[in-house]
């Protein structure tokens, strides 16, 4: 509750100033209508906001970096990474971004992050999918992979990016850089004015702050990492959080936008030491999500690999949420009470109407006897060998080529997971069998 306080009148004082009945603020010389709070977790506020002087409304994100505990260069590495892959049809991009004073007496260090950022008034999937549950519907399928296709080639263009390469090429890293410069300038001033407070504190006697040294917080270099690769040359990225609340929808229904790139890693990273192997997890416990994280994240061991296969484990994931509710590995836990962890270590997990992967995985439930044995036909499960199906709704109209790219992308070892362009290959297939939905006109999903 302090918290809120505090962070309430952060709100009131911090480059902001009160019209009647309406709080607004300035970013770079433009300005602001606060409407109201669209999220909020850590050191983070997201707030819908619109510009007066064109009535459109953006998404405002705004960081507390208090000294010691959340550096700008960290929070400054979302906006660094829009900048990167700036710009893609898939990947959101950051409108504008400032760094402000917090002008707090008692940490006089501290500053304030805002990331400006286009707003989707459709939302992201994870809505899309409370509004199927709500209502009793589902998405579209081939639509469904219409929007997914986007999110696979904006995965490409993180894990084949290549140095001053599309989709902005010298530009857009250089405008990366620009903004890495500019959150270690802040880092730098941070620092000098912690050392400022801390030389009146001894002078008066009062020596309680000890080190002021600016905690690095850098998990996951953006530009920094390209440092010795060639001009052209591969230098991969995983985004390392995919997840139905990542993925908004754009304004038309049709096309995703990938976005909060605040986890992103340098891609592969070599596991050389049983602390480096800890602190991935660590890492990965605080920006990956749990339902949606790859099992090499929950137990990282010595002389692993960890690449951008960790994206496919969470876009299948992803996919089969959107197909049937919830991650796969939530509901299995929720069926079996055990723990999710355990389940994504053991790869258990199954659609609705088939056997777990722990009991042969893929095959479809036996009706009981004396059921209504219409559609029954063969189908083929574990080891080529033959069981029955049905081809009622029990399965709630999942089609074998779209489960098919769900088996594949959760596979437990990394090595047999398909990279991107199999995965993208996969999809146009099944784009391309798939028969058109009803009324589908090249159609949206609805948010």
């Amino acid at each position: 509750m302090a918290q809120i306080f505090i962070d309430l009148l952060s709100n009131l004082t911090n480059c902001l100033f009160c019209f009647p009945g309406s709080p607004q603020l300035k970013v770079n010389n433009r300005s602001f209508k606060l409407l109201r709070l669209l999220g909020e977790g850590g050191f983070s506020y997201v707030y819908l906001v619109q510009e007066t002087s064109t009535s459109q409304l953006y998404a405002l994100k705004k960081i507390r970096c208090p000294f010691g505990q959340e550096s700008v260069s960290l929070a400054l590495k979302e906006a660094e990474a829009y900048a990167l892959f700036s710009p893609h049809p898939h990947i959101i991009h950051a409108v504008d971004h400032a760094v402000t004073s917090a002008n707090d007496k008692s940490d006089p260090g501290s500053k304030t992050v805002y990331i400006l950022l286009p707003y989707y008034r459709r939302g992201n999937l994870q809505d899309a999918i409370n509004a199927n549950l709500v209502n009793h519907t589902k998405f579209p399928e081939r639509r469904l992979m219409v929007l997914f296709l986007g999110v696979a080639k904006a995965l490409k263009a993180m894990h084949q990016y290549r140095v001053k390469g599309a989709p902005g090429g010298a530009q857009s890293r250089q405008n990366a850089k620009n903004v890495r410069a500019q959150a270690e300038e802040a880092d730098k001033d941070a620092a000098r004015k912690a050392r400022t407070r801390r030389k009146v504190n001894v002078d008066a006697g009062d020596d309680e702050d000890g080190d002021i040294e600016q905690e690095p917080l850098m998990n996951g270099e953006v530009t920094r990492s390209q440092e010795g690769v060639a001009e052209g040359e591969i230098r991969a990225y995983a985004h390392r959080d995919v997840k139905p609340g990542n993925i908004m929808i754009s304004d038309s229904g049709t096309s995703p936008i990938l976005m909060d790139l605040g986890s992103l890693a340098p891609s592969p990273q070599h596991i050389t030491s049983r602390a480096q192997a800890l602190q991935t997890q660590d890492l990965a416990a605080e920006h990956s999500t749990l339902p949606y994280r790859a099992p090499e994240l929950f137990d990282t061991k010595t002389g692993a690999v960890i690449d951008t296969a960790t994206d496919i484990w969470s876009f299948g994931c992803t996919l089969f949420a959107c197909l049937v509710g919830k991650s796969p590995f939530e509901m299995r836990s929720e069926e079996t009470g055990g723990s999710l962890s355990i389940c994504v270590l053991g790869g258990d997990w199954r659609f609705p109407d088939e056997e777990s992967a722990a009991n042969g995985g893929g095959r479809k439930k036996k009706k009981k006897k004396g059921g209504d044995r219409k559609g029954k036909g063969k189908g083929k499960g574990k080891e080529g060998e033959e069981v029955e199906e049905d081809d009622d709704d029990d399965d709630g109209g999942i089609s074998e080529e779209v489960r098919e790219v769900v088996r594949r992308c959760l596979r437990v070892e990394s090595t047999e997971r398909p990279d991107v362009d199999e995965v993208i290959g996969m999809i146009e297939r099944v784009v391309e069998e798939l028969p058109p939905d009803d009324g589908d006109g090249g159609g949206e999903v609805e948010g």
